[in-house]
């Protein structure tokens, strides 16, 4: 019953965050070239794990196929390609030491927990020794533990793609596992040490954004996304909209930031064509669109002439005045250009030309 518990989970972490790959792949390896784990590939448990997992997985998969496997065309997209041998260097240490960055904090609350000595003490009685951890415990959750980074930097180093890193978040699912396995008894002396550094680790981390993303704005003012004024930008198009055609805002054109923030803000939460691709949101209905109508926004370039990349799905819309915003805090304005794609009357052959 555990390994079909096993696919499931594998299958939903498929639906989730493609990362699970990350954990997969290792643990494969792991079951091929370690000496105990090789032993369960003659047992039926593996191969129900990954029958549950296909059959979890095969509605999604389907999809993937459909439609050209677009949830990858994120990640190809930011993944830039290394310009020189140098990053071939520069680059994977640098996503190495952002996630010693990232997890230092966690690090150091569990530092008192820790044994400088990760094998088992010799006096441990045996009592003790029946319940401790074995080899092979140690190394699968290493494996869990550190795996998928690993994947990361020889995948980078393979592909002579960057590896962003945020995108490390997921991978140390098993770091917390791994501590507790190495860790000393928890005495109420190092109980307390933890209490008192996740304590000044808290408080620190706080006032770091309250300086970061408050104070610092009054004398140095700089743009965040903490500052940007999306509530003001979605009712500000959600009522010009309304004013120009007397509809409510269904559509909206624009890149994933620009216009997700007015999706999200605007009362109608109109739907978004991402960069005006339809590969990019194949569920939106053009004719639909273009019945109900929608407004295009951009941020990049001229605000007085509507970018090439909408003109496929946009060409015939309004450039309107451009709109500007105080961004919060005083960090100073946004300027968003717009254009009004108006409704077109629905004939008996889809929108009226």
């Amino acid at each position: 019953m555990h390994w079909a518990l096993l696919g499931f989970g594998i299958g939903m972490a498929v639906w989730a965050k493609y990362f699970i790959v990350m954990q997969a792949v290792p643990l494969v390896l792991f079951a091929l070239f370690d000496r105990d784990a090789r032993k369960s590939l003659a047992t039926l448990g593996p191969w129900i794990a990954v029958a549950v997992a296909l059959v979890v997985m095969a509605p999604h998969l389907v999809w993937l196929i459909q439609n050209d496997f677009l949830p990858f065309t994120y990640a190809d997209a930011r993944a830039v390609q290394f310009k020189g041998v140098v990053d071939y260097l520069i680059k994977p240490l640098r996503f190495v030491l952002s996630q010693l960055g990232f997890l230092l904090p966690s690090l150091l609350i569990a530092a008192p927990y820790l044994r400088r000595d990760v094998r088992a003490p010799e006096a441990a009685t045996k009592s003790e020794l029946e319940v401790s951890a074995t080899a092979f415990d140690h190394r699968i959750v290493a494996l869990l533990a550190f795996g998928p980074a690993a994947m990361i930097v020889l995948l980078s180093l393979e592909t002579g793609r960057d590896a962003v890193a945020l995108w490390g978040y997921p991978l140390w699912l098993f770091l917390g596992l791994w501590i507790v396995l190495n860790a000393r008894p928890l005495e109420r002396v190092t109980l307390w040490r933890i209490a008192f550094l996740w304590g000044v680790i808290f408080i620190g981390t706080g006032a770091v954004f309250v300086i970061d993303y408050g104070i610092t704005q009054r004398f140095r003012p700089h743009y965040a996304a903490v500052v940007y004024p999306g509530k003001q930008l979605g009712a500000e198009m959600s009522r010009r909209y309304r004013e120009l055609t007397g509809q409510p805002l269904a559509y909206v054109i624009g890149t994933m930031w620009l216009s997700g923030n007015i999706a999200h803000y605007a009362p109608e939460q109109p739907r978004v064509l991402i960069d005006g691709n339809p590969a990019r949101a194949p569920w939106i209905d053009l004719d639909d669109l273009r019945a109900r109508g929608a407004v295009v926004v951009w941020v990049a370039g001229d605000p007085d002439v509507l970018p090439p990349i909408f003109r496929a799905v946009a060409g015939d819309a309004q450039v309107q005045p451009v709109l500007t915003l105080p961004l919060h805090l005083g960090a100073g304005v946004t300027q968003v250009g717009w254009a009004l794609l108006r409704p077109r009357p629905m004939t008996r052959g889809g929108p009226e030309k």
